[in-house]
């Protein structure tokens, strides 16, 4: 099938989205996009989607909705399209929508599926400490993330990798891989594969509550989970009773913790930062910031944070 016959459907919302946008607008026909309605922001102000404002620019048609209604099908259905590629979008597509394609529906989604199936790929990757992650173009059935596999792609996951980090990375291979995918449509569709279902993991939606540090836990576990909640919700504790977020840890620490209470700042190297007690060693921490202050390097801290030297940090109600 030449590639010049497909009409897209492009649905995304987030930044995450945007390069594979871009690319599928350079290469094929993108009919239009789905997305959501702005969103508020601070003081009222509304905030778009990045994908629609990606579309805007292109002067592609977009349609905003929270709900695939009938009126929303009738829109799609105007544009056209006969093929729908889904990238990191909350909208569930039921099987009156998906009648709306004559080439199919596939989701790009940021893991080696059938594991971490759900809405936060990305943050399990670094918080589960794999050593290797993926992107897989999927077709879209009812059941989440579970149709049979187009293409599929793996890397090496850094030790230092942020959920930020990652997305970027993502944003790159997701875009290419796209293109070399829908240009080929019929030979990846010839070869595409099941799932194992019986191998399934599943994520869920984070929540700012998710970012509390529990420093009763191994130095890998807690590196994984500030890196993974970079750069949001953000990993926090509590110093004085006042929140602390921790945007940043670094340098390996081989030493074993006999002596001291999880949480306890023990002392601050120039070239590492704070080192904190966790249950099996210590942890290093770059930069932080007290709630409702400037974030800053852990010297900058510490000059201005003495007492922070030797104290217990932890959950507000424990300490």
């Amino acid at each position: 099938m030449p590639s010049d016959t497909l009409r897209i459907l492009y649905a995304g919302n987030p930044e995450l989205s945007v390069e594979t946008f871009e690319e599928l607008c350079s290469h094929f026909d993108v009919a239009g996009v789905l997305t959501h309605p702005d969103q508020v922001v601070k003081r009222g102000r509304l905030q778009p989607m990045p994908v629609k404002e990606a579309a805007i620019r292109r002067n592609v048609p977009v349609i905003e909705a929270e709900r695939l209604t009938g009126e929303v099908r009738d829109a799609v259905r105007q544009l056209q399209p006969n093929l729908l590629i889904s990238f990191a979008t909350s909208h569930y597509f039921g099987e009156r929508f998906l009648s709306l394609f004559s080439l199919g529906a596939f989701n790009i989604h940021p893991s080696l599926l059938p594991l971490h199936r759900g809405p936060s790929p990305i943050q399990f990757t670094i918080l589960n400490q794999d050593t290797k992650g993926g992107i897989s173009i999927q077709h879209i059935v009812k059941e989440i993330d579970s149709g049979d596999i187009l293409n599929q792609i793996e890397f090496e996951i850094a030790k230092d990798e942020t959920t930020e980090s990652l997305s970027n990375r993502v944003s790159s291979l997701a875009a290419a891989m796209a293109v070399e995918t829908f240009s080929d449509f019929d030979l990846y569709k010839s070869k595409q594969w099941e799932q194992d279902h019986s191998r399934a993991t599943f994520t869920r939606m984070f929540t700012k509550e998710d970012g509390l540090i529990n420093w009763d836990q191994s130095r890998n576990a807690l590196s994984a989970h500030i890196r993974a909640m970079y750069p949001w919700p953000k990993a926090y504790t509590y110093f004085d009773q006042t929140p602390l977020i921790i945007t940043e840890e670094g340098g390996e620490c081989d030493q074993v913790n006999d002596s001291y209470l999880p949480g306890t700042v023990v002392s601050f190297e120039k070239k590492k930062g704070l080192k904190i007690a966790c249950a099996d060693s210590f942890i290093y921490v770059k930069r932080l910031q007290l709630s409702k202050k400037k974030e800053m390097d852990s010297a900058s801290f510490v000059n201005g944070n003495r007492q922070i030297l030797n104290t217990r940090l932890g959950e507000y109600e424990n300490l």
